[in-house]
């Protein structure tokens, strides 16, 4: 039965979105975080006015076709229960690709993100480590968006490059800034190996968050 306790409580959830749910939007990933609460009976806090809808807060919006392994999302919760409560009651609530990892009382807020380690694997044609080396070892200037140019090393805090001796596919292995004031999308990664070499197929995971001390955000 959902919980009738009016107070409510800000929970932090620290998930996964892999597999197919890479390809769902922030707008649908908050409905669905939303029905798969529900379902299992968590009673989240709703705003008021003529659109209620449950007061979820997501770290930032990743975007589609990417990995992540370290996604957060705050949720006020009613009723006294605990984290590891909460996080017994998701299990088989959220659909495959949304794994929920932890459950917890925030002490930090999502203003202290600074950065996010990304690993972008690449099919290359034609090029290998070295020629990635030397891109990336001075000025890589791409169109971060419409009408904003931008060097990538401002926004590269670090950067290495292998290769897989299986398959001879690369990993770009990379830490980017992603605060509010310096955002970087890891697709811009890919347009500047494009603007050089042809990347092929490339896959981008999101491995870790951390914040402006360079420690795993929490």
């Amino acid at each position: 039965m959902p919980v009738t306790d009016n107070k409510s409580k800000t929970f932090r959830v620290r998930f996964e979105k892999t597999a197919a749910m890479k390809y769902i939007s922030h707008l649908d990933l908050n409905r669905l975080f939303a029905r798969s609460l529900a379902r299992a009976q968590i009673e989240a806090e709703y705003s008021e006015g003529f659109n209620p809808h449950p007061k979820i807060a997501f770290a930032s919006a990743l975007s589609l076709g990417i990995e992540s392994l370290c996604e957060f999302a705050d949720v006020k919760i009613k009723g006294n229960r605990t984290g590891a409560e909460i996080l017994m009651q998701t299990k088989g609530a959220f659909p495959p690709g949304i794994n929920i990892l932890e459950v917890y009382e925030p002490a930090t807020d999502f203003k202290n993100i600074d950065r996010a380690r990304f690993h972008i694997f690449v099919k290359p044609e034609g090029f290998g480590p070295g020629e990635l080396e030397e891109l990336f070892s001075g000025a890589v200037v791409v169109e971060k968006r419409p009408g904003v140019v931008v060097d990538l090393k401002d926004y590269i805090c670090e950067i290495a490059i292998s290769q897989s001796q299986k398959d001879g596919s690369l990993l770009i292995d990379s830490v980017l800034k992603t605060n509010r004031e310096m955002f970087l999308n890891p697709e811009n990664i890919i347009k500047a190996v494009n603007s050089k070499f042809s990347a092929g197929d490339y896959f981008i995971r999101k491995i870790e968050t951390y914040n402006h001390h360079n420690a795993v955000f929490r």
